[in-house]
C-alpha cells in the first residue's frame, strides 16, 4: 500500500473520508521538521530497529528471542510468525521505527503477525519524529486462543498512514491501545474480525493534538460468529486549531447471536477552534445482542479549575492536571506496567 492508494480508497469511499481530505491536507505539510534519531533504551525486553522502513540487526537486541521470528524485507514486507517459536518469546517485544538523512520522501512498510494457536504476543510499535510519509500495512492473523497485545506510539511529526487488519479465530483475544501525539497528520485505521465462537476484541487509544494537527482514528469490528465481545475507548484532547476524528463501527452479523460490543468516543477541547469529529455507528443484523455507543465533547470544568487554584496551583498547572486526570482512566486499560508508565510519560509531557 502506498499514498497513492490512500488517496484512491479516499476517492471510493467519500463518505469514510468525509472528515479527512487527504490530498489537501498533505499539501499543507510542514516545511521542516525536526528528526529524532535518539532511540531511548526503556529496558532490556527485545527491540528490532526500522531505519527508513529497512530492519537494522545490529542496532537491535533479540535477547532471549529468536531472531529467525522477524523476516523479509522492506520490499517483499516483513513476517512475524510465532509458531514453534511461542514458547521462546515471553518478554513483550518493541518495534522502533525511525528515520535518517537518506530517508526518502515516502517510506511503504508491509508487517504480517501471526501467533500461531494458544500463543501469546505482547509488541510495542514505536514511531519516532521524522519529516517523511510513512505509509504502514499491517496484516494480523490469530489462530484458536491466541492472544495478542498490540501497543503502538505515533509521535512521527510528519504525515503517518496506517492500516491495520486483524482476524481472530475461536477464543482469540486481540487488545490494541494507540497513542497518538505531535504528527501533522494521521490516518490510523484498523479493522478487525472475529471469525471464532467467544473471540473478543479490545481498541482503546489517545489523540493529543495541538496547533494544525490532524488525526483520524477509523475502527471496524465486524461480529462474524456467536458469543464474542468487543470493547472501544478513545480518548481526544484538542488545543489551538487542532482536528480530531473518530470513526468506529460495530457489525454484528445474521448469525453471530449472543454478541457484546460496546464503543465510546469522550473529547476534550481546550480551544475555540479546535474541533472533534466523532461518529460511531452500529450496524445489527441479528436479535440476541447486547450493543451500545456513546460520544461526548466538552470543555475543562472551570469550578474544578477554580477549586484547584484555591489549592495553591497556578492556571497552568490546574489545566494539566486535569487534562492528565481526564486521560489517566486510558492508562488502566494498558495491561503492562511498564507500557503504561511510558504512556504516562507521554501524556505528562504534552499537557505540561
Amino acid at each position: 500500500m502506498s499514498v497513492a492508494n490512500f488517496i484512491n480508497r479516499s476517492h471510493q469511499d467519500k463518505e469514510g473520508w468525509k472528515y479527512t481530505d487527504l490530498e489537501a491536507l498533505l499539501k499543507t505539510a510542514p516545511a521542516s521538521i525536526a528528526m529524532n534519531n535518539n532511540i531511548a533504551d526503556t529496558g532490556d525486553h527485545p527491540r528490532f530497529v526500522f531505519v527508513n522502513g529497512v530492519f537494522q540487526s545490529k542496532q537491535s537486541r533479540f535477547g532471549a528471542v529468536p531472531s529467525c521470528i522477524l523476516m523479509g524485507d522492506l520490499a517483499t514486507g516483513y513476517n512475524l510468525v510465532l509458531g514453534e517459536h511461542t514458547c521462546l518469546v515471553t518478554q513483550p517485544i518493541e518495534f522502533v521505527f525511525t528515520a535518517d538523512e537518506n530517508a526518502p520522501n515516502e517510506i511503504n512498510i508491509k508487517l504480517t503477525i501471526e501467533v500461531g494457536a494458544n500463543g501469546r504476543l505482547t509488541l510495542l510499535e514505536n514511531h519516532l519524529a521524522s519529516p517523511t510519509i510513512t505509509v504502514l500495512e499491517t496484516e494480523i492473523i490469530l489462530h484458536a486462543s491466541a492472544k495478542f497485545v498490540h501497543g503502538k506510539i505515533i509521535h512521527s511529526g510528519g504525515t503517518h498512514l496506517a492500516r491495520s487488519t486483524a482476524q481472530v479465530a475461536r477464543g482469540g483475544y486481540y487488545n490494541n491501545f494507540t497513542l497518538i501525539r505531535g504528527t501533522h497528520l494521521t490516518r490510523n485505521e484498523i479493522d478487525v474480525v472475529l471469525q471464532g465462537e467467544e473471540a473478543q476484541a479490545a481498541l482503546n487509544g489517545t489523540m493529543l493534538l495541538r496547533g494544525t494537527e490532524h488525526a483520524d482514528t477509523t475502527t471496524r469490528i465486524t461480529h462474524a460468529a456467536p458469543h464474542c465481545a468487543s470493547r472501544q475507548i478513545y480518548k481526544t484532547v484538542l488545543d489551538g486549531k487542532s482536528r480530531g476524528v473518530f470513526q468506529g463501527k460495530i457489525i454484528v452479523a445474521k448469525d453471530a447471536q449472543k454478541t457484546d460490543g460496546y464503543q465510546l468516543s469522550r473529547a476534550l477541547l481546550l480551544s475555540d477552534q479546535a474541533e472533534m469529529d466523532a461518529k460511531p455507528e452500529l450496524e445489527i443484523y441479528a436479535d440476541d445482542v447486547k450493543c451500545s455507543h456513546g460520544s461526548t465533547i466538552g470543555d475543562l470544568d472551570e469550578q474544578a479549575i477554580f477549586y484547584l487554584r484555591s489549592r495553591g496551583l497556578n492556571e497552568a498547572q490546574a489545566r494539566a492536571l486535569l487534562i492528565e486526570a481526564f486521560v489517566a482512566e486510558m492508562l488502566e486499560e494498558i495491561q503492562i506496567e511498564a507500557w503504561r508508565d511510558i504512556f504516562r510519560a507521554e501524556i505528562e509531557r504534552w499537557a505540561q
